[in-house]
């Protein structure tokens, strides 16, 4: 790796639709990433992100439309002059080679001098804090560290567009957040693109400068986490993003609303129409003796820095209550009431 940093590359999806059969994998795929932009593709299994970007890397055909890169098409570039780096989930390490072979394999493949290769190898190994572990065996790696080879080797060729298609997926818990706090820092230290496959809704809040939630092949919303997570525009991206509270609104008259698992309630200071639903993100609500909202306590869960109350509402609908715990916090008896409240401003309109 050279010292310099240099900014990734633009790269614009021009309405893309891919089908199989039938099956349309995107729909009017439209998406435009800056310069060294760190995107993230979220979405449930099947809703077009890998296949986005598999035509991205150029694993696939684009049906119709167009992709391009730094304003340029690059439809009928093949995959190996793209200048494109890639991270699998799997790792797909060369078991016959080390970790220095595997760092400087597509140097080889670009006709590098050996010094050269040596060179950038071993930096990109020293970025990932694996240059000690040069002459190692795949199978003498732990997953953690197979990951940071399979990363060395996508970025010592120094790419301008980076794809990761869920890497992090084969591991476990802590790891998968510590490798999210490196793999942030070394998009930075290198100033490439990526766009990042995941899931995991935690992990694209966590790496995201924005993330496009997708469902079906189309993108439902796209913004930073903050606007996602603060502001979803659907009810799909509202439950997709972090947790939440969905409450049908059942009616309206002035300043009171009667919503579903709540009944029929104050609210100042805003006006929420007479149908579609309404957000409320558990740890924005909390319990109080003088609470508008009357429920029965089903079970309180520990989680150490905070506790979630599974609490039951009219109509018997379940309602989710996190409150950050305190030494001392006294937790409620299961079947007892429980009374709690919320700034109205909390409250998310989502259309039906």
């Amino acid at each position: 790796m050279t010292n310099t940093v240099h900014r990734g590359s633009s790269i614009e999806f021009r309405k893309v639709r891919k089908t199989y059969g039938s099956f349309v994998a995107l729909e009017e795929f439209s998406m435009t990433v800056a310069p060294g932009e760190f995107m993230t593709l979220l979405g449930p299994s099947g809703s077009g992100k890998t296949t986005a970007l598999n035509c991205l890397a150029g694993f696939i055909d684009i049906g119709e439309g167009d992709i391009l890169i730094d304003g340029v098409s690059i439809a009928r570039v093949p995959t190996e002059k793209r200048g494109i780096g890639m991270v699998f989930q799997n790792y797909s390490l060369f078991p016959h080679r080390t970790v220095m072979g595997n760092v400087a394999f597509p140097l080889e493949m670009r006709g590098m001098g050996k010094a050269e290769i040596r060179t950038r190898s071993l930096k990109a190994l020293e970025m990932v804090r694996l240059d000690g572990l040069a002459d190692r065996m795949p199978h003498e790696l732990s997953g953690g560290q197979k990951q940071r080879v399979a990363f060395a080797r996508a970025v010592v060729f120094e790419p301008r567009v980076l794809l990761m298609d869920e890497p992090l997926g084969a591991l476990d818990l802590k790891l998968r957040e510590t490798l999210q706090l490196e793999i942030k820092q070394y998009q930075r230290q290198i100033g490439c693109t990526v766009i990042y496959v995941t899931h995991d809704q935690g992990e694209a809040l966590t790496l995201s400068d924005r993330l496009a939630v997708m469902e079906k092949g189309f993108i439902r919303q796209l913004g930073t986490p903050q606007d996602l997570y603060d502001r979803p525009s659907s009810r799909f991206v509202a439950e997709f993003i972090g947790s939440n509270n969905i409450f049908k609104v059942l009616g309206s008259q002035g300043a009171s609303v009667s919503m579903e698992g709540i009944g029929p309630i104050e609210i100042t200071g805003r006006a929420l129409p007479s149908a579609g639903y309404v957000a409320l993100r558990p740890e924005h609500m909390r319990r109080t003796p003088q609470g508008r909202v009357v429920t029965r306590l089903e079970q309180a869960v520990f989680f150490g820095n905070s506790i979630r109350y599974v609490l039951t509402g009219a109509d018997g609908k379940e309602i989710s209550l996190i409150e950050p715990r305190t030494q001392g916090t006294q937790m409620p008896e299961p079947g007892s009431e429980v009374r709690f409240d919320f700034d109205d401003e909390s409250l998310i309109y989502l259309p039906e």
